[in-house]
């Protein structure tokens, strides 16, 4: 199938999530993987190969599908290709609509070492602005592109350092540096929450490795607060911005170092809940919140899964990539994007095995 006929299955079946949940107080940590009866299903209605990201706009109404040397820019109604994006010499890391989904912010490796974001027109596929930023820390992730409720403001971290630039412009309007720590730690991620409130930065230092600690600062009150936590892959706020989740390293350096899903409440920065994975995932490389914030999808390895944010036990799982008979089973097969529709009715699943894939939730 090609990515012209996604708007049949968009379409015609979209269902609503049913399993109800009361809001008592979160546990602090779950059991590996235990499943709880729920009626709760993921049916597969689209595949779409040559790809491994996608992301949909905040209304729903377009939906950007990358391959690594173009971005596509879907219209969800019609499944019509509104555009292709082509950064010359260039491999896409990721991409975030703004929100009345005019534009897209893409993150993008040009030759070998060097990293640029780049604003374009999600109609015409025309660049509209270039940060004057270059990373050359090709190892630094700068997917996190997010943008204000205005959408005024985009924030990244490129080049180690959190900063807030002017859409319009491409003019830095602020810089976040934390009081404390050691002198040389970076900004490694930069994350923006949907409300515009919380400006959350995850900064390590490369001489004192065992600082890894995450910040938050409220831009209406100008407060800041930490708490120390190490990102594996991903992070991603809540839609209410309320909650903050994390696939973490936990016991690094153990026999049973691993990964897992983290749940941060973002207030108080307390942690609220540790979601182990069943162990043949492989560990958590990927997060998303439902918009309603019941739920948390969770990637790992060829499987994935959505579970109760308020018991945190998995309610349905599938498998992304099932593999060809004669595989190596050393090659890497990580589900290594997912995330919600607006709606809630459908996920969407990204891999390197250049696939993504549109479940639909009943």
């Amino acid at each position: 199938m090609t990515k012209v006929v996604i708007v049949a299955f968009l379409l015609a079946f979209t269902g609503s999530c049913v399993t109800a949940l009361n809001g008592e107080r979160l546990p602090n940590r779950t059991s590996a993987g235990s499943i709880v009866v729920s009626n709760m299903k993921l049916k597969k209605i689209q595949a779409i190969d040559g790809v491994h990201k996608g992301s949909f706009s905040r209304d729903g109404t377009r939906l950007a599908l990358m391959d690594q040397n173009y971005t596509d820019v879907m219209e969800v109604a019609s499944g019509r290709k509104l555009s292709r994006i082509v950064a010359p010499d260039g491999i896409f890391l990721g991409a975030k609509f703004s929100p009345d989904a005019q534009s897209l912010a893409t993150a993008y490796r040009v030759g070998q070492t060097s990293i640029k974001a780049t604003l374009w027109d999600a109609t015409s596929g025309r660049e509209k602005i270039t940060l004057p930023v270059i990373d050359n820390d090709w190892r630094r992730r700068v997917d996190d592109l997010s943008f204000s409720p205005d959408g005024r403001l985009l924030a990244s971290n490129l080049g180690g350092i959190a900063r807030l630039w002017e859409v319009a412009t491409g003019k830095e309007v602020r810089r976040f540096v934390p009081e404390t720590g050691p002198q040389d730690q970076q900004a490694e991620r930069a994350l923006l929450s949907p409300d515009g409130k919380w400006f959350a930065v995850y900064y390590i230092s490369p001489n004192e490795r065992a600082h890894k600690m995450v910040h938050l600062w409220n831009l209406e009150t100008d407060q800041h607060q930490q708490f120390e936590s190490q990102i594996y892959l991903d992070w991603q706020f809540s839609a209410d911005s309320r909650l903050l989740a994390l696939t973490a390293t936990v016991d690094k350096g153990k026999r049973i170092e691993r990964s897992v899903g983290e749940i941060w409440d973002v207030a108080t920065a307390r942690r609220l809940k540790v979601i182990e994975l069943p162990r043949e995932w492989r560990g958590a490389y990927t997060v998303a919140f439902s918009p309603d914030a019941k739920f948390l999808a969770i990637g790992g390895y060829k499987k994935f899964g959505i579970f109760s944010i308020e018991s945190g036990e998995l309610l349905v799982s599938e498998t992304h990539h099932h593999g060809r008979f004669f595989q190596d089973s050393a090659l890497p097969n990580e589900v290594n994007d997912i995330e919600f529709s607006p709606d809630g009715k459908l996920l969407l699943t990204g891999g390197n095995d250049i696939t993504v894939k549109l479940w639909r939730i009943t």
